[in-house]
């Protein structure tokens, strides 16, 4: 398991400021139940870089701990626009604001080194190689999203949403497969 990339992190810290774990648990229990519909149960192993813990305790949307990777960047990116296009009878509010507002890399690099006090293995953080990784990561985001006829912005928040949620549970299933879990 790795720490979060700097896009990764502004995407949770807008997944918090967001509310978004009122409704979204990050953690599959280990149910018959849970795991035919979301996947392989959650290890604790995969919450190593989490703080805070996002684990939720109400789902009024689905669990998202193996949400990465389940749809494109396109899907994303309309469901956050407008949930009812990608998901009918959705009960999830839009959130049109984060494809117009921008992710500051200053304020990305003070939570990379509040994490690294608190034990992420971060080094090197500094306004230059942040802003540089933001973008690098970015940019290959919004170059799917071209191909979906989307543009947008390596510093628009809706990509960086993006790349927090195409991240969420890709390493905890190679871990449990590591392990010898099923997925």
């Amino acid at each position: 398991i790795t720490p979060y990339s700097p896009l990764e992190v502004a995407g949770r810290d807008i997944y918090i400021r967001e509310g978004c774990y009122l409704c979204h648990s990050q953690m599959v229990r280990p149910m018959r139940a849970e795991i035919l519909r979301y996947g392989e149960w959650t290890r604790a192993a995969e919450y190593q870089y989490d703080r805070p813990f996002l684990l939720g305790s109400r789902r009024l949307g689905p669990d998202l701990q193996r949400e990465g990777g389940k749809y494109p960047d396109a899907w994303h990116y309309e469901h956050m626009r407008d949930p009812r296009s990608t998901s009918p009878g959705s009960v999830m509010p839009p959130y049109p604001w984060l494809h117009d507002a921008k992710i500051d890399p200053v304020d990305i690099g003070a939570s990379l080194r509040a994490l690294q006090r608190v034990g992420t293995p971060y080094t090197g953080i500094d306004d230059a190689s942040v802003a540089s990784s933001l973008q690098a990561q970015g940019t290959t985001i919004v170059q799917s999203l071209s191909t979906a006829g989307i543009t947008a912005e390596w510093d628009d928040e809706i990509v960086a949403m993006i790349a927090y949620l195409q991240r969420l549970g890709v390493e905890g299933t190679a871990y449990i497969r590591s392990q010898g879990g099923q997925e």
